[in-house]
């Protein structure tokens, strides 16, 4: 499990889950979360309920993501209707007493409720989890390629603004484990699609070309930037620099098993009450 030690101590609780731990047999081994795999339904309820508890968080709800690349948030408030989203069965699993609910469609979670565990999910892809610690509100993105480009990041903040009056200087951030600019590829037209929203130069300190057509992109920085002119503060971005591309024996990777079976990391988020 892997957490921002800048957020230790403070009134939430948080983690990104890893390859380590778990129940679950190849090719999903170990510590697979992702209960959309064809996956041992039971397993990845084990591996939850020991992810949750080695975090100790103490909600019986928990929403989840159905991540599209898009940059959609779900706002979970207190008058919020569980009952709008898709219930996942958890009977006779290690989640038998809790509530998982899907939220189909959606990137990114957001609450000001103590009482609901927010799930996302990643094997490669940028985790980047807030927290405002005046407003006492937590949000948690799954940003790649696509999200980088459509800056979800700066659509997360003015949502965290308009929904919580949160304040850019209030907001501590953590970019998680994902693939480094070491090896994730992307081609000429994903290039393209950048330069649609991001200036010349801001591109050329993130992009590598690797050939006429090949570039190699450092989405967490580029995500940095984002919150940096944002008005996020240097000190409160805390960034896992490790790429789950090169590290196979840690991390899920999409890229790594080019597709195939693979499992998924999870971020978990909680308020404390």
């Amino acid at each position: 499990m892997f957490q921002f030690e800048s957020f230790l101590g403070l009134s939430f609780h948080h983690g990104i889950t890893t390859k380590v731990g778990g129940v679950s047999k190849a090719p999903y081994a170990y510590m697979n979360t992702n209960f959309f795999s064809n996956d041992n339904h039971e397993d990845v309820m084990t591996n939850i309920k020991m992810a949750i508890d080695s975090l100790q968080m103490s909600a019986k709800t928990i929403v989840a993501t159905r991540q599209v690349h898009g940059v959609n948030i779900l706002n979970i408030t207190e008058d919020f209707n569980m009952s709008t989203l898709k219930q996942v069965d958890t009977a006779g699993t290690a989640l038998d007493n809790f509530k998982v609910y899907i939220a189909e469609g959606f990137d990114g979670l957001m609450t000001n409720r103590d009482d609901v565990i927010l799930m996302t999910f990643y094997a490669d892809c940028v985790p980047i989890l807030f927290y405002d610690s005046n407003r006492h509100v937590v949000m948690a993105l799954h940003s790649g390629w696509r999200g980088t480009q459509q800056r979800f990041v700066e659509k997360a903040i003015d949502a965290m603004s308009f929904n919580y009056g949160c304040m850019s200087h209030d907001l501590k951030v953590g970019i998680g484990q994902s693939a480094g600019v070491c090896c994730y590829e992307i081609d000429r037209p994903v290039v393209d699609a950048f330069g649609e929203q991001f200036d010349q130069a801001t591109l050329k300190k993130h992009l590598i070309q690797k050939s006429d057509e090949k570039y190699h992109i450092d989405l967490k920085r580029l995500n940095e930037g984002m919150l940096l002119k944002k008005g996020i503060k240097a000190k409160n971005i805390a960034i896992n620099l490790e790429c789950t591309i090169c590290h196979p024996e840690r991390y899920h990777s999409h890229r790594y098993h080019q597709g195939g079976p693979r499992g998924s990391m999870s971020a978990f988020m909680q308020l404390k009450g």
